[in-house]
């Protein structure tokens, strides 16, 4: 099975690692979420997080569990280690979706030749924009993507079950019963909620109700969302409640129920920091460069149904040629219309959108017949994005800090402390300066203009960045401070600098 996989997928494993072997931590997310975890570990905390001693209520626990778990196997901090609960679910759902596909796709992924365009959707799904982004970055969302599209593949199973290669539909509804796609679609709404709150569940719900109201099948609502569906959700996320109760105590309690992270559901439609349409417009530059493809080739098909069956009723003649394909596209349309209704809107919440949007609009390209010349040049595109991705990777460690990241920066500062002997580390207007603890070891402080006035700093290495240091420098030498009390620098690396302090 493993080998079977590598011989799929090694092509994007390889073009990643790099990136992941060479690449440093952002401040603001990945070295948060890992100081997460190192405080976790430190204070023995397991469900009631904080960040320097404060409450972190901002994402529930699933992948701090991950981060934590890694800790304890490997000892240290990788980033080729991290990186992998990122790039093993991205690869995870290209394989769902291919299987997907597979088992109740028939006509609309042929070509003119007779061929399928699976592989293709594969390789336009890892090489699209924030697909292949998200792939090495640090964080919850590729893995809440994963348990959003298992648990719409396991929905799917409940209502349909494969037909034979000559069917052009692909399914028939099913009459067998259903308990354990249940219980596994229960699963994977409660390990989507752990991962990222409450957007997994309502994208599945919304995208659920809806396909099954236009496709004319509303009484079948309450047996795929059964009982045993809200036994899994209710009980799983009671557990995990009670046990922040008990670990973090009614004060915690307290500020868990006013995270930001559920703050937007409970906001008014006018409260938006972006217009109502920004994903509208985002999920075309997002999902370069086959987003927009895909999206021109949706829209068009279903137009041309639209005037293909004048007959029928006007939400009716907007349904594509298969099932699936209307299930795609309800997925696509409902999340992005969900989204757009609630405030706080940041692009990273589109990931769920694209493997529906690429697939569905490959669909498209089968019922277009499109020649088969067309598939080859498009393989081409996403093999030298793939290379680019490699060389970009290879050249990462001369960009890291022209990036903002510390690693090297914090690196450099703990070998002249150990020469120098200095024991105390400040920083000078870094950003995310707090985090830096997972460097260096030792919890950095913010040095003041007041601080040099006042000889509070000695015998210690600040941090800054050169423009920001010389810009103090300027402003002590106005307030009478000696030279030889302003620091000396003894390191650089990029644009930071690292001053020895008398």
């Amino acid at each position: 099975m493993l080998k079977r996989f590598w011989d799929q997928y090694y092509p994007f494993i390889l073009a990643l690692i790099p990136v992941l072997l060479l690449r440093d931590f952002t401040p603001n997310n990945e070295l948060r979420y890992i100081a997460v975890a190192v405080e976790a570990l430190r204070e023995h905390h397991w469900v009631a997080f904080t960040l320097q001693g404060e409450p972190y209520t901002e994402f529930p626990p699933l992948y701090f569990w991950l981060l934590m778990a890694s800790k304890v196997i490997f000892r240290h901090w990788y980033m080729i280690q991290l990186g992998l609960f990122s790039l093993i679910p991205a690869l995870m759902i290209v394989q769902v979706m291919h299987r997907w596909v597979w088992r109740y796709e028939m006509g609309g992924l042929r070509l003119s030749d007779g061929s399928q365009s699976r592989d293709l959707a594969q390789w336009m799904l890892f090489t699209s924009g924030m697909m292949i982004f998200m792939s090495f970055y640090l964080r919850m969302d590729m893995l809440n993507t994963l348990w959003v599209v298992l648990a719409l593949y396991n929905f799917w199973q409940i209502l349909y079950e494969p037909l034979g290669a000559n069917e052009e539909s692909g399914v028939k509804p099913r009459e067998r019963g259903t308990v354990r796609y249940q219980f596994r679609f229960g699963a994977f709404l409660l390990l989507s909620f752990l991962t990222k709150g409450l957007w997994g569940p309502i994208i599945v719900f919304l995208s659920t109700i809806l396909y099954l109201l236009v496709s004319g099948r509303g009484k079948s609502i309450i047996r795929v969302w059964g009982w045993r569906i809200w036994l899994i959700l209710c009980s799983g996320i009671a557990i995990w409640l009670g046990a922040l109760w008990v670990e973090g105590g009614w004060n915690y309690f307290e500020h868990f129920s006013d995270a930001r992270v559920y703050q937007p559901l409970l906001y008014t439609i006018t409260r938006h920091h972006r217009p109502w349409f920004y994903y509208l417009c985002s999920v075309w530059w997002d999902s370069m460069p086959w987003g927009p493809v895909c999206m021109v080739m949706l829209v068009c098909s279903m137009l041309n149904r639209w005037r293909k069956y004048p007959e029928k009723g006007w939400l009716r003649r907007f349904s594509l040629a298969t099932p699936l394909q209307n299930f795609f596209a309800m997925t696509v349309l409902s999340t992005l219309v969900m989204l757009s209704c609630v405030p706080g809107k940041i692009d990273v919440r589109l990931l769920p959108v694209f493997p529906f949007l690429i697939y569905v609009g490959v669909m498209q390209m089968g019922q277009w017949q499109w020649p088969l010349k067309w598939q080859w040049r498009i393989l081409w595109v996403c093999r030298f994005i793939l290379i680019g991705i490699f060389i970009g990777g290879c050249l990462m460690p001369k960009f890291n800090a022209e990036m903002g990241c510390y690693g090297h920066l914090c690196w450099r500062a703990n070998r002249v402390a150990r020469e120098l002997g200095t024991t105390d580390v400040y920083t000078y207007h870094l950003q995310s300066m707090s985090n830096m603890d997972v460097y260096l070891h030792r919890d950095p402080k913010e040095a003041t203009v007041s601080d040099f006035v006042q000889h509070r700093i000695k015998n210690a290495l600040l941090l800054a960045e050169e423009e920001e240091y010389e810009d103090l420098k300027l402003r002590l030498t106005r307030l009478q401070v000696p030279i030889e009390e302003q620091g000396v620098i003894v390191g650089r690396k990029g644009p930071y600098v690292i001053v020895k302090t008398p």
